[in-house]
C-alpha cells in the first residue's frame, strides 16, 4: 500500500469512529431517557398495584363483614390447624370485625353454631381439661376414615 492509501484508510477510520461516537452518544442519551421512563413507570405501576391490592383487601374484608356467623365460623375453623374453644373462635371473629354486640349473649350464639356444625359432621369436639370443649374442623381424611369405619361396621354386621 502507498502512503496515500494509508492516509485515506486512516481518514475513513477516523470518520467511521466519529460517526460511531455520535451514534453512541445518541444511544447513551436514549438509554438514560428510557431508564428514567422505566423508573417512573415502575413507581406508577407499584402505586397502582398497591391501590388495586388495597381495593381487593377491602372487598375481602367487606365480604367477611357480610358473612354470617356460621359461615365465618366455618372459615376460621378450616383455617386453624389446632382445636379452638368457643371463646377463641369469638376472639377470631371479632378480629375479623364481626359485630358480636348485636347479640345479647355472643358466646351462646357461637356455642349454638358449633353444636350445629358438630351435628352436621363438619366439626368435631376435642375434649379439654376440666370438662371444657374445643372444636376442630373435620378434615377430608377424617371424613374418609369415619366413612370407612361405618362401612366396615355394616359389612361385619351382614
Amino acid at each position: 500500500m502507498t502512503t496515500a492509501n494509508y492516509h485515506r484508510a486512516l481518514f475513513e477510520a477516523d470518520q467511521d469512529l466519529a460517526r460511531c461516537l455520535v451514534q453512541r452518544q445518541k444511544i447513551d442519551h436514549k438509554v438514560a431517557r428510557l431508564q428514567a421512563v422505566i423508573t417512573q413507570l415502575q413507581d406508577l405501576c407499584a402505586e397502582m398495584d398497591h391501590k388495586n391490592f388495597e381495593r381487593r383487601v377491602e372487598r375481602v374484608v367487606k365480604a367477611d363483614l357480610k358473612m354470617g356467623i356460621t359461615e365465618l365460623a366455618r372459615v376460621i375453623l378450616k383455617e386453624m390447624a389446632l382445636p379452638m374453644t368457643a371463646s377463641d373462635l369469638k376472639e377470631k371473629m371479632e378480629a375479623r370485625k364481626l359485630d358480636v354486640s348485636r347479640y345479647s349473649n355472643p358466646l351462646a350464639v357461637i356455642h349454638t353454631v358449633l353444636k350445629r356444625l358438630v351435628q352436621s359432621g363438619e366439626v368435631k369436639v376435642v375434649p379439654r381439661k376440666q370438662g371444657k370443649k374445643a372444636y376442630q374442623w373435620v378434615s377430608t381424611t377424617d371424613t374418609l376414615h369415619h366413612l370407612q369405619s361405618l362401612w366396615s361396621a355394616d359389612v361385619c354386621k351382614s
